[in-house]
């Protein structure tokens, strides 16, 4: 029987790898329909990222670093951070903005870098994709591991950007990542009385747990 607890910790487990593969893909450009380009996306996902987390003759910063710069290229951090700040998207000041951007590409680098240095050699199996117009898609992959463990499906939300498919959301045992994070920066904010600042210094803290070795939860309050 599959427990609340079972659950939970498999999310917590997955969700980092999850986000992990699908940040930093490739797009794959080719005269195809959007499922199939999707679904090549995704595949291009696997190899390259098991291809960084299993590549232990490179240190915790080298692997930080060729995260962060396939994040920047393929993933629509922009729509993400925008999206996560919900309702208190027009609270923050320019610079205060700025450096939100700033601190939540730096949050999922550390915090996920962290999370994956103990991943090895999992296998992606793209499973199917569903055409949401032509600038849509969600295609549905299942996470295999090498030590025996019961598969999970992932299943991956891109949006074309530029004509060029980029990641906007990761859904995990029925979670929706990027919707997960929004509800804790908005209960951060709100819990202390609309002060942007109080997530700046939420992010702060996360990185520098990981920075430390910890491995905080990507919906970690505090």
């Amino acid at each position: 029987m599959v427990t609340t607890l079972t659950v939970h910790r498999t999310r917590r487990m997955v969700a980092p790898l999850a986000l992990c593969l699908a940040l930093i893909a490739g797009a794959v450009q080719a005269a195809a329909s959007t499922g199939d380009v999707a679904k090549a996306f995704v595949e291009e996902v696997s190899t390259r990222a098991i291809g960084i987390i299993s590549d232990k003759s490179t240190t915790k910063a080298e692997r930080e670093a060729q995260f962060g710069k396939l994040l920047d290229e393929k993933a629509d951090m922009d729509r993400i951070a925008a999206f996560a700040l919900g309702q208190y998207l027009r609270t923050p000041t320019p610079e205060q903005k700025a450096e939100y951007l700033g601190l939540v590409r730096t949050f999922i680098v550390k915090v996920y870098v962290t999370r994956l240095s103990d991943y090895n050699d999992e296998k992606l199996d793209v499973l199917g994709a569903k055409e949401k117009g032509d600038k849509q898609a969600i295609v549905q992959s299942e996470i295999k591991f090498t030590n025996g463990r019961e598969p999970v499906t992932v299943d991956w939300w891109l949006i074309k950007n530029d004509g060029d498919f980029k990641i906007f959301d990761v859904n995990v045992v029925g979670i929706w990542l990027a919707q997960e994070q929004r509800s804790t920066f908005t209960s951060v904010i709100r819990n202390n009385g609309g002060d942007f600042n109080a997530l700046l210094g939420h992010l702060r803290a996360q990185i520098d747990k990981a920075e430390a070795g910890e491995v905080p939860g990507a919906n970690a309050s505090n």
